[in-house]
């Protein structure tokens, strides 16, 4: 299930189905057959095609409870049918296609996510809630343990995205999951930002190298929760960093729309992170700690290395934590994202520092969320 607002509320868009804005409500994104390690099949027979005729008496539920936010703007069709054929072909000796969209609607009705979230006293009011909270809430109320998958809003900030429940093999009874999602709840790769359904912006010095960039340098605790925005009387001022720009420009760019020359990225990331690590690092030492820690850990160097080239090839998840680690000598996270066509791909690589903010160390816990045991590294 997913949050349309946090769909819609990022640095790319989102575009409303033609029928309209849908109800403030989490939305139905698939029902995906998975094996037990968390890994899944995919576009199991296209000798069977989507047919609207198929689930014409669905269409009315599907519209308000499986809309699509892509964009330009859809009647739902081309989503359904994207589900179906990567997903539902592959539940079709079980389920037939009017079986497995009415299955995963009643699998939303009777698990009413947001009645649960609410009557936990967790709103969709743009207030922070611990992610312990939100997994509890839910598996107080369903007996079973959510995956919950953020993304991240405008300003960078990390919102709840997406919840994954299981289910047994008829589709209808919810079970404990084998594995949860792993995901982001680092540094990106510009064409994962880009390559989506929704889009991004060069900054106005030009096109980025195509190379990892900055996302942030976030002061963590052990548990993996974080401080944010600790100091309001430390704003974030340019000519404090004024012999970095340039640097910066290059190893840090926003690919927010609209096109920007990146300040107001830094700006934010200096006053939510930043100014939660000055009593060690000032601005300066902040950003131009980020920057080195880039230039040390040399993400597609080590990955070239290794044979994996951002070239729209599919590679392994651990083959490519594999090379990193033996790069730097520590354990990356990885973070995927979804392209235009539903594929999953390389998005962003998190790596754990010290509290001076020079060294790397293993990460004492890492993020949730999903990425898949196969992932695209595409090009840019």
């Amino acid at each position: 299930m997913q949050w349309p607002g946090s769909y819609c509320d990022t640095k790319q868009s989102c575009c409303y189905p033609t029928t309209g804005k849908p109800e403030t409500n989490f939305g139905i994104h698939g029902l995906w057959p998975n094996y037990k390690d968390g890994s899944y099949p995919s576009n199991c027979d296209p000798d069977t095609p989507f047919h609207q005729s198929e689930i014409s008496d669905l269409i009315s539920r599907m519209q308000t409870s499986w809309p699509s936010l892509a964009c330009p703007s859809s009647n739902g069709l081309a989503f359904w049918s994207h589900e179906w054929q990567k997903h539902g072909t592959c539940s079709e000796s079980i389920l037939p296609q009017h079986g497995y969209f009415d299955a995963a609607l009643s699998l939303k009705d009777r698990v009413d996510l947001l009645q649960i979230l609410k009557s936990a006293g967790i709103q969709p009011d743009g207030r922070s809630y611990s992610l312990s909270r939100i997994s509890e809430a839910i598996r107080g109320a369903t007996g079973y343990a959510p995956g919950i998958e953020c993304n991240v809003d405008a300003s960078g900030s990390s919102q709840l995205y997406q919840i994954y429940l299981c289910v047994d093999k008829s589709g209808s009874n919810l079970i404990k999951c084998p594995v949860l999602p792993r995901g982001g709840c680092s540094s990106n790769w510009p064409a994962s930002y880009c390559d989506t359904q929704k889009s991004c912006c060069y900054p106005t010095s030009g096109k980025p190298a195509p190379d990892f960039g900055i996302h942030g340098l976030w002061p963590n605790y052990k548990d993996g929760s974080y401080p944010s925005n600790c100091d309001p009387d430390s704003p974030f001022n340019q000519s404090e960093i004024s012999d970095l720009t340039s640097t910066m420009q290059k190893n840090w760019p926003s690919l927010a729309c609209p096109s920007s020359n990146s300040i107001a990225f830094w700006t934010h990331e200096w006053e939510k992170h930043g100014t939660c690590s000055e009593s060690v690092l000032d601005q300066h030492g902040y950003f131009e700690a980020a920057l080195n820690l880039k230039e040390k850990a040399n993400l597609l160097q080590a990955l070239q290395t290794a044979g994996i080239q951002p070239d729209g090839k599919v590679y392994s998840l651990e083959s490519i934590k594999g090379a990193i680690k033996e790069a730097i000598g520590y354990t990356p996270w990885i973070e995927c994202n979804v392209d235009g066509s539903g594929n999953r791909q390389l998005y962003q690589i998190y790596l754990c520092v010290d509290t001076s903010g020079s060294d790397i160390i293993e990460c004492p816990v890492f993020p949730n969320g999903k990425c898949g045991s196969e992932i695209e590294f595409p090009s840019f």
